[in-house]
């Protein structure tokens, strides 16, 4: 489906109907439209005709038409930037029958939103499509200001296995991060509870020890794990961070390292304080510094042990560079 878009499923999304979950993301379609796209098959979850009373799961991918997200119901050609075009295609680390991986810069979405427009990567799906039959499908997504490891799949039954794979955390993920000051512990458990609440407004300053405080009372709020470990720091000004989520909530690492008392560098919406433009860094706070660094998995198709690494972005390497920090 060429005039087409794919969102995926979070855990929150988890043993809702198909047709609940779209209504929700999608005020605009009626109950009764969306079964009508349901049954003419223009609504697909991991490329495959579904009802519309079909139960999600985390990580399936669902795809919509385009023309069926305008209040009119016409269609709109999309403008496509060349310059972003090219731009994707040499993001490429890895392409083979089945998948692509690429290094997604900062400040490009993966999907599109309310003020997106058409630059995120899903609008140029279909100029990573090499010949296929259908353009590749995104496997999960990234936070805008976030940069690495993208993947996407470029048939249907890759699609759908890798959304087992994420369902059953068997896709490991490696983010790294510049944050500020050092942890007191060299390596630990980040647990607390998220909600919905803590994604759109979150709290500063002492709010944040209250937020962490009240999260395991909250029944709207779901369980966010992360494992950090200090790779290299600089006294007790900035800290390299691992970080591995064992789960997937929304600016899950941005809000763990925020409680931590340790927010990421270039974070202006989970921090405690204002940012002070240090003149020890040779860049701009202006831009986030996480990085989806690798993914480690078992190749669905080809059942190959895979590792994929993304270099870091010019912002962030500059950083390293100038603390002397050896990849």
């Amino acid at each position: 489906m060429a005039d087409s878009r794919d969102i995926i499923v979070e855990e929150d999304g988890t043993d809702c109907r198909l047709s609940t979950w779209i209504r929700r993301n999608d005020k605009r379609l009626t109950f009764n439209s969306v079964n009508t796209l349901c049954r003419k098959g223009l609504i697909k979850v991991n490329g495959i005709k579904t009802q519309a009373s079909h139960r999600l799961v985390m990580g399936d991918v669902i795809t919509l038409p385009s023309t069926s997200l305008s209040p009119t119901g016409g269609e709109s050609t999309p403008k496509i930037d060349p310059k972003l075009a090219k731009q994707l295609l040499d993001t490429i680390i890895l392409k083979d029958k089945h998948l692509i991986a690429l290094n997604k810069p900062e400040g490009l979405a993966s999907q599109g939103g309310s003020s997106q427009g058409t630059r995120h990567i899903d609008a140029y799906k279909s100029s990573l499509q090499f010949g296929s039959k259908d353009p590749p499908r995104l496997i999960h997504r990234l936070d805008k200001e976030t940069s690495g490891i993208l993947l996407l799949a470029r048939d249907v039954k890759t699609s759908s296995a890798f959304a087992t794979l994420f369902r059953d955390k068997q896709v490991e993920k490696i983010y790294w991060a510049l944050v500020e000051g050092v942890p007191k512990k060299e390596k630990g458990i980040l647990e607390s509870y998220i909600g919905k609440v803590d994604i759109w407004k979150p709290s500063i300053n002492q709010g944040l020890i209250e937020q962490k405080k009240g999260r395991r009372n909250n029944a709207n709020k779901k369980k966010a794990l992360t494992f950090y470990k200090v790779i290299e720091k600089v006294g007790s000004k900035y800290a390299w961070l691992e970080l591995k989520p064992a789960t997937g909530r929304t600016h899950q690492l941005r809000i763990h390292c925020a409680e931590l008392g340790n927010s990421i560098v270039g974070d202006r919406k989970y921090k405690s304080s204002e940012d002070k433009n240090s003149q020890d860094l040779p860049y701009s706070f202006k831009k986030l510094f996480l990085h989806a660094r690798c993914v480690n998995f078992v190749h669905p198709i080809s059942k190959k042990i895979t590792k994929i690494e993304a270099p870091l972005p010019r912002h962030m390497g500059l950083v390293w560079k100038h603390f002397g920090w050896k990849i």
